[in-house]
């Protein structure tokens, strides 16, 4: 019989949540690895892996059926280590857990600014459409800037395959649980260090072309320090050192911390389609990331808050050509 730990425990929101629009970022595709969203006639579960230290976790996220965005939300954890190191990390991550349903989003100071009064009226709207739409800050640093890094310049449908490659190959599978709505599949993201001795065929194989495998592998030798930075809680230095790395950019740092502390004023200058969605809804009309920044600009502290309110009203530029076709790096 497998030795197991387990805790379960119910969070009562302190503001309204809505819990399928908070978790939306975290998850890649139907079928990601790390993060999978579970509908039952007791009601949708979302269910993640994740890595407290050198533990691997595997946690459900359950509101019961026809309840409301101020239920009680359902906590469950896994988790095969043991050991008193395996419980220390297993207690560090249900204290984080807070974090991952947007408790530390405050949206308060933003209604009160005179800003919030120079946000187009159908966002207002959205927001009060969507009170339960919160930023997750999920921590887990290395893995969100490693799928950061990983999805450069690259289709959504190519950065999937490619992790999932690795994945499969170097992750850990998750904890069985034997609960009947645990998604088949799911996988515990390895360590940064794992990273690093992966052999270029592999990287190959997988789909990576050699800048983004070669600023996976940077990062990777020296992740230690840097989620060392992140733990002293102050993301400006974090930024900063992250972008002396070779590789990483505002883009890759901005996807980052969007995850890792819910930062509500990251923006990912430089994406291939969000400038555009972004002035259709200030101006009607395509513009580029500079006009992106300037109409962002009087939102400071705020920006990313204003995309996901862009995001939420399903506002997006009306399409005008193919989807940017997927480049096979393995023939080259």
């Amino acid at each position: 019989m497998v030795t197991m730990l387990r805790a379960s425990f119910t969070l009562e929101p302190s503001h309204r949540l809505h819990l399928g629009q908070t978790f939306a970022p975290l998850q890649r595709g139907t079928f990601d690895p790390l993060f999978r969203s579970v509908k039952d006639v007791r009601g949708q579960a979302y269910w993640a892996t994740a890595r407290e230290g050198s533990t691997g976790l595997l946690v459900r996220f359950r509101r019961e059926a026809g309840g409301g965005l101020e239920a009680p939300v359902a906590v469950t954890l896994w988790s095969e280590a043991t050991g008193a190191q395996a419980v220390a990390d297993f207690e560090s991550f249900a204290r984080r857990v807070p974090a991952w349903l947007g408790e530390d989003d405050h949206w308060s100071a933003f209604y009160g600014s005179d800003t919030w009064e120079l946000l187009p009226q159908r966002l207002q709207i959205t927001r009060a459409h969507n009170p339960g739409l919160r930023l997750p800050a999920i921590g887990l640093l290395s893995q969100n800037l490693i799928q950061a890094i990983n999805e450069q310049r690259v289709t959504g449908i190519e950065a999937m395959g490619s992790m999932r490659a690795l994945l499969r190959q170097y992750g850990q599978p998750a904890p069985a649980t034997g609960e009947p709505d645990q998604p088949a599949g799911m996988l515990i993201f390895p360590e940064a260090s794992v990273f690093i001795s992966i052999p270029s065929w592999t990287w190959h194989r997988a789909g990576y072309d050699r800048t983004r495998s070669d600023a996976i592998v940077q990062y990777a030798r020296t992740a230690d320090s840097f989620e060392r930075l992140a733990s002293a809680g102050d993301v400006a230095p974090l930024a900063r050192a992250l972008a002396s790395l070779p590789g990483i950019g505002p883009w890759t740092i901005s996807e980052t911390l969007q995850r890792f502390c819910g930062h509500p004023d990251a923006v990912s200058v430089g994406d291939y389609h969000l400038a555009h969605h972004v002035t259709y809804a200030f101006d009607g009309r395509r513009g580029d990331d500079a006009r992106m920044v300037e109409l962002l600009a009087p939102y400071r502290g705020h920006r990313q808050r204003v995309v996901s309110l862009i995001k939420a009203a399903g506002i997006s530029e009306p399409r005008r050509a193919a989807r940017l076709a997927p480049e096979d790096h393995r023939s080259f």
